[in-house]
């Protein structure tokens, strides 16, 4: 027995994670409270003593947000047990706050009157008495979210998938990943030199300056300064979104440099802008990592956004070239292909899908080729691309309106594809109507582990919102699973790389790919292990395949 579980819950001066903590307390099932004061980590003695009590030999710990703590103490919280944010988040994923107020308030019917009053047992200030109350609150909080998990079938998802990634994403945050700052500062430049030169030829074109950022003056410009015809109406006036003006690019040569204007500035103002004030000390930017932010399972990042750092044009590309490897190590990237698919084609159990994975086969072309009645070495490139259009589009819970929107064809045409599709795939048309019918008895999807989430909208009188909430059951097994499985592989990688005594460090987590530190003498080595880790982390219908690449930064490792 390790002892009692007990509590830690810090006060900060400013954002949890990123900030100095000013003090901790430690609590347990009586309402008294010990407070450290946070001056006194400083001093190795009690530094050594918080290592020991949140160390895999100490008691299990309880806290909320626990990998803000293990950030700015640097410690590693390998005892951790219940983490009440990540519990609640399990239990239900569509609340995306997980505020502890608000957890209080919901399951312990404490208002925020009396969270900030107290009768706890503590000499002091009023904040050291509320930290004191609140880690009292915290560990209370973990026992009723433990028996709600426990009743919901929760508990095994919650004690394999998701406590275990939270010691996992506070390593990745705290070893952030190194940054050429001068490329980075060339690309600024490059990008603020090319924004001018646009917005020059814009005024140009204009016969005059304006605020091209402004819709209302660009509107004022286009529709009746330069006379073009708008080509869609919003309640606020013509549309200048960028779907608008590429049907009047033909118009005038203005609308080229403002689409380009457009693409250029999102990139200095989001990327070559952003990121210089987030890099650190040690050179490197430490993004932070979120477990409970999306309804589907999937992770996402902030300071910066990296799952948004643009891949189709190459100037966002360019912005890979940022993120380096330091001197004896290498970028290695390691990316489940098209995991999705292979979760719908396990979810499924489709025969056509089965073998095309089976066979090792592009499976936009065998797509193609099914749906198309042709033979697989006749599929062009159009082909392929609607494949493609389709098979992602089902994994999305996309419908004919849609799928012709994204290829260019009337919703028709898009129509007899879909049903074309669904003739040379049929169990996945079976698996759909199979999928939303459970969905609506139910109330909530459920993923291959078990990850449930609740879609209310189907009960909804109102039809457009059902049918939202037909599109959310069918992609959220899909979606889910593929997201369960990635932290599966983040949470396996870490411990095969523990075990084997690597210095390999994971830096990132973007979509379906993995980004790594390796030194040079581990790469051959440390390939094999990540890729055989990634690949048996579970066992489907059909392979799971992980490519992987490398190379001095994250654009070439590719």
């Amino acid at each position: 027995d390790k002892g009692e579980p007990y509590s830690l819950e810090a006060s900060w001066d400013g954002v949890p994670g990123r900030s100095t903590v000013l003090g901790l307390a430690v609590a347990g099932e009586s309402a008294t409270a010990v407070y450290l004061e946070g001056a006194w980590l400083a001093d190795p003695e009690v530094k050594a003593a918080l290592v020991a009590l949140v160390g895999e030999n100490g008691p299990p710990l309880v806290a909320h947000r626990a990998k803000e703590l293990m950030r700015a103490l640097n410690v590693d919280m390998r005892n951790l047990d219940r983490d009440t944010a990540v519990m609640a988040y399990v239990l239900d994923p569509s609340e995306s706050k997980y505020r502890l107020e608000d957890l209080f308030r919901r399951y312990l019917s404490i208002d925020a009157a009396e969270q900030e009053t107290g009768t706890l047992d503590l000499d002091g200030t009023a904040g050291v008495v509320a930290t004191g109350q609140r880690a009292h609150n915290v560990f209370r909080l973990g026992e009723i979210l433990a028996v709600e998990l426990e009743l919901k079938n929760l508990t095994s998802l919650y004690e394999r998938f998701e406590r275990p990634l939270v010691r996992v994403l506070a390593l990745i945050e705290r070893t952030g990943i190194l940054i050429d700052q001068k490329f980075l500062n060339a690309l600024r430049d490059e990008l603020h030199a090319e924004c001018d030169l646009l917005m020059r030829s814009i005024w140009q074109h204009a016969g005059r300056e304006f605020n091209v950022n402004s819709t209302q003056q660009l509107r004022v410009v286009l529709f009746e300064n330069l006379g073009l015809t708008p080509v869609k109406k919003t309640k606020t006036g013509p549309s200048t979104d960028a779907d608008s003006l590429n049907k009047m690019i033909d118009l005038h040569p203005i609308i080229v440099d403002l689409l380009r204007y457009r693409e250029v500035e999102k990139l200095r103002s989001t990327y070559a802008d952003a990121l210089p004030p987030l890099i650190d000390s040690d050179g490197r930017i430490h993004a932070t990592f979120k477990q409970t932010d999306t309804t589907t399972g999937r992770i996402s990042s902030e300071m910066p956004n990296l799952q948004n750092i643009p891949v189709r044009s190459s100037e966002g590309r360019e912005f890979r070239r940022v993120f380096v490897a330091p001197s004896g190590s290498v970028i290695f990237t390691a990316d489940y292909s098209q995991i999705e698919l292979r979760v719908l084609a396990h979810l499924a159990q489709d025969p056509g899908l089965i073998d095309a994975f089976d066979r090792g086969a592009d499976i936009h072309t065998a797509t193609a080729a099914k749906v198309f009645g042709i033979d697989e070495s006749k599929v062009d490139p159009d082909h392929r691309r609607f494949a493609k259009v389709v098979n992602y589009g089902l994994a999305f819970g996309m419908e004919a309106y849609g799928l012709g929107q994204r290829m260019g064809v009337p919703t028709e045409q898009a129509k007899e594809i879909l049903d074309d599709y669904f003739s040379a795939f049929p169990n996945v048309h079976a698996f759909m109507d199979k999928t939303i019918a459970e969905t609506k008895t139910k109330g909530y999807t459920e993923t291959l582990f078990g990850r449930r989430r609740n879609i209310n909208e189907l009960a909804s009188d109102n039809f457009r919102i059902r049918q939202m909430g037909e599109r959310m059951a069918l992609n959220a097994p899909i979606q889910g699973s593929a997201a369960d499985l990635f932290k599966l592989s983040m949470i396996d990688v870490d411990k095969a790389l523990e075990t084997g005594g690597f210095s390999t460090r994971t830096l990132l987590s973007v979509h379906d790919e993995m980004v790594f530190e390796v030194p040079e003498v581990e790469r051959e080595k440390v390939t094999g292990v990540i890729r055989e880790t990634m690949q048996s982390v579970a066992e489907l219908i059909v392979p799971l395949v992980v490519d992987v690449g490398f190379g001095p930064n994250w654009a070439e490792a590719k």
